[in-house]
Formats: C-alpha cells, structure tokens, sequence
C-alpha cells in the first residue's frame, strides 16, 4: 500500500474515532468516581466527643473585655487568689477577655496526645489578637475533664482603631492554637453489639447503602447486610477475631460509587449556585426581567431643603427603568451539562438565576431538592 493511502485512512480512523467520543452521553464521559468507605461513614463505636470550657486570655492590648463584663473581673481575681495574689478590691484590666473554648475529641486518642482547640470571645472584647489562652480544663457531657488547653492563639482577623475611626477584617474575636489541648483521659471505645460489626454512613441514603453492602460482600464480608438508610451490620463470622483491626481496615477501604446528588444548593448570601449531577429540567417556557426605580439627587436634595426647586423635582423626581425580556424555552435535560446550558441561555446573575431556580421548583419543571443556606 502507497504511504498517501496509508495516511488517508489513518486519519479516516481518527477521525471517526474522535466523532465517536464527541458524541457519547455527557454522562457516560462523566462517571461519578468511587470513593473509601472511610471517607462518607464510620464505625459505630469509633466517634468524636465534643469538649468545652471557660478560660481566660491575657496579653490583649487593651482589646479586652470592659468593667462591664463583670464574670471576666471575678474569675480574673478567683484566679488571682489561687496564686497567692489577693486584693481588698476586684481587679480590673483591659488586657484580659473571657473566652468559650471548644474541641473535638477523636476516637482511640492516647493520654499525652496533643489536640487543636478554638477559642472564641463571650465579653465585649472587640479582638483577642496577641492574647494567650491560660490553662483551661475541657469537659465532657460527663463533666469529667479529658483535656487541657493553654497557649498563644493564631488569629486570622484584622482590628485596627485610631481616633479617626477603625478597620476590622474577618473574625478577630475568634482564634485555634494548634496542638494546643493535651489529652488527659481517654474514652474508652468497645464493641457494644458483640456479634455484629456495625459501619454507619453519613449522609441517609438507601441506594447508597445498599451499594456499599453489595460491595462488602463482593470483598468477602458475604453475610454483610444493610440494616436501613445509612446502617450496615457485618457479622462477627465474617471477621477473622484474632485480626480484628487489620479487618476493620481493609472495610475502611472497600470502594463503590454512592448515589449521586439530586440537591441544589443556593447560598443567597454569597450568590453561590451548586447543582447536583441528578438534577433534571422538564420543557418550560420562562421570561425574566426586573423593574428598577430610583429616586433622583434633585428628589432627595428637595426633600431635605436643600437647593433644587419644584419645577426641577417635578421632570425628576422618580425613574423607573424596565429591562427589556423575551420569552425562552428551555428544552428538557437529561444532563447536568445541558441543564447548566439551558439556565445559561438566560444571561441572568447568580442571584437572578437562585431566584429563577426558586420559580421552576414551584411549577414543578425542575426535579432535585433545594436547600437555602
């Protein structure tokens, strides 16, 4: 065969096999990935505790709590008296703030372990930048102590004042210290059903569930079995006893593909739109325009006397402004990309479009859950 007809259909072959893959499904091309066990559940008796406690931070710059906050004034002097220091009268400072501290637990932590811990302000402290958290005990639901927390926060906020006025950036009344809790009792972790292996999903869902089960059983665990929405049981008889924690980590790292989403997310605060994969769009037709009305500087100056006269205010007084809009049909998706195509054709902003999103849920066009943060 000549080198040219070799080349020919070479490219013939590329090119069809390209043509190919154009057109395949987006959601062929898209496949959900599998993900751990590990990574959306649990084992049920290996679970966090939530810890808090009252502390104080000192080292402020004069950011501290007022006079006011009168509890920061009797644990500063209660503390003063435990050290030998004692005074006829409460003592004030600017430089010292109440706090909550708060931390999570995890499972199997050790005694002497280091854990991070957050700090926030419950005074009137207006920063705790610079501060020092001093030891402060963490307790339990039990009221039992499981860690000690003390040391310089890190705070990621900016407060900034000077007599011409004041900064703020992000949260300066909250900070972590890292590492800053030392464990001093463990929580003891136990199997509480004695026959049965219990693994616990995170979010509720039956299809998830169920794929997760199947799994287990294509990897050996053949009596594995899904309880209900988010639990699944593994017989002891499966579970090789004298091996337990090599067997709870090779469940750990069972992959399957769980259910995709069917959610919307809209945070209306940020204007930020999440779309889940499953989200479908049934034939509609919609138009979108807005009315905008604004009051005039001639308007607001004759309001409040100032300059402008009547006959000026009267050609001025209110605008109101229609955007022009046209009637669009969006044509049913079966994909997430062609629904993302069709709200795109409406050249709204994220805030217009979580609004639009609002409307087709209510005429029943659009099939998934919205959740509003």
């Amino acid at each position: 065969m000549k080198r040219s007809s070799y080349l020919f259909f070479h490219a013939l072959f590329l090119i069809i096999l390209v043509s190919h893959h154009l057109l395949l499904p987006t959601y062929l091309l898209a496949e959900a990935s599998p993900v751990r066990l590990k990574d959306i559940g649990r084992i049920l008796e290996a679970r966090e505790n939530q810890l808090i406690g009252f502390g104080l931070v000192t080292g402020l710059r004069n950011t501290g709590d007022s006079s006011s906050t009168v509890f920061t004034n009797a644990a500063l002097t209660n503390l003063l008296k435990k050290m030998g220091v004692s005074s006829a009268k409460e003592f004030n400072s600017r430089n010292v703030a109440s706090v909550i501290v708060t931390a999570s637990l995890p499972p199997y932590v050790k005694k002497g372990q280091r854990i991070s811990v957050t700090v926030s302000s419950v005074g009137d402290s207006v920063s705790l930048i610079g501060g020092t958290l001093l030891m402060t005990p963490l307790q339990g639901p039990d009221m039992e102590t499981y860690v000690v927390a003390q040391g310089p926060l890190s705070i990621g906020g900016l407060s900034e004042q000077s007599s011409n006025g004041s900064e703020y950036k992000n949260q300066s009344t909250t900070g972590r210290i890292i590492n800053g809790g030392i464990v001093e009792a463990e929580v003891p972790i136990t199997l509480s059903d004695q026959r049965n292996l219990t693994f616990i999903l995170n979010e509720s869902n039956f299809v998830s569930t169920t794929r997760a089960a199947k799994e287990l059983q294509n990897n050996g665990f053949v009596t594995a079995k899904a309880i209900d929405a988010n639990t699944i049981k593994i017989p002891l008889t499966d579970i090789d006893s004298s091996d337990l924690i090599t067997t709870i980590a090779k469940v750990e790292n069972i992959q399957f593909t769980p259910d995709a989403s069917s959610d919307i997310v809209i945070n209306s605060r940020t204007g930020t739109i999440i779309i889940g994969e499953m989200v479908r769009l049934s034939p509609v037709a919609i138009t979108h325009g807005s009315i905008s009305i604004k009051i005039t500087t001639a308007q607001q100056g004759a309001a409040n006397g100032i300059g402008g006269g009547a006959a000026e205010t009267a050609d001025n007084a209110i605008k109101i402004e229609e955007k022009p809009s046209k009637l669009t049909y969006l044509n049913p998706s079966n994909t997430l990309s062609s629904l993302v195509n069709a709200l795109n054709e409406l050249g709204a902003t994220p805030q217009e479009l979580a609004e639009i999103i609002q409307a087709l849920y209510e005429s029943k066009a659009l099939t998934g859950q919205i959740r509003v943060l």
